[in-house]
Formats: structure tokens, sequence, C-alpha cells
């Protein structure tokens, strides 16, 4: 059970007539609602905003990593095509690489 409270007179400060008082706080409702109002249109638009440069980076982010893959299949794709151009030199370089490493390792 809830009691409500009603404002009388009393309540008022002194010297202030209860004629008075009801569009006083009735200006003070209008304002505060008003307020309340833009503060909820700004944060809505400023969450469009964001909403929208977050669906914008996932797109752009989205087309990088699809570029990057298919740069990675052309560059193995070309890899392949030199050694089946070239057996020799690819086995040689292999073999230098090789070498190199393991000495690199061993110092």
């Amino acid at each position: 059970m809830t009691e409500t409270t009603t404002s009388t007179s009393s309540d008022m400060p002194s010297g202030v007539p209860s004629s008075v008082s009801a569009p006083v706080v009735d200006r003070f409702a209008r304002g505060a609602h008003d307020a309340v109002d833009r503060v909820a249109d700004t944060a809505s638009s400023a969450l469009g905003r964001v909403r929208s440069g977050v669906t914008d980076t996932l797109s752009s982010v989205g087309d990088k990593v699809q570029d990057l893959s298919s740069s990675r299949e052309r560059w193995a794709e070309d890899c392949r095509q030199v050694v089946r151009d070239h057996p020799l030199a690819a086995v040689g370089a292999g073999l230098t690489a090789g070498y190199l490493i393991a000495r690199w390792l061993r110092a």
C-alpha cells in the first residue's frame, strides 16, 4: 500500500499565496519535462551517429580482411608459379635459407 501526499498551502513557504503556487509548479513541471525531452532527443541523435559510425567501421574492416585474404592467396599462387617455372632455383634458395637459419641459431 502506498500513501499519496497532497500539497497543501502549509507546504509552501510562508508569504506565498496558494493561488500563485499552482501556476509556478505547472511552469516548473513543463520546463523540466521539456528539458528531459531535449536531453532524450540529443542522446537519441548521438546514439544514431555512434551506431552509424560502428556500422561503417565494421564494413570497412570486413572489406580490408577480404582484401588481405585475396592478397595472401595471390601471393601464394605467385610463389607456386615461380617454383613451377624454376624448380632448381627454388630448391637452391630453400637450401641456402635453411643453412643461414641454422648458422644464425647456433651462434
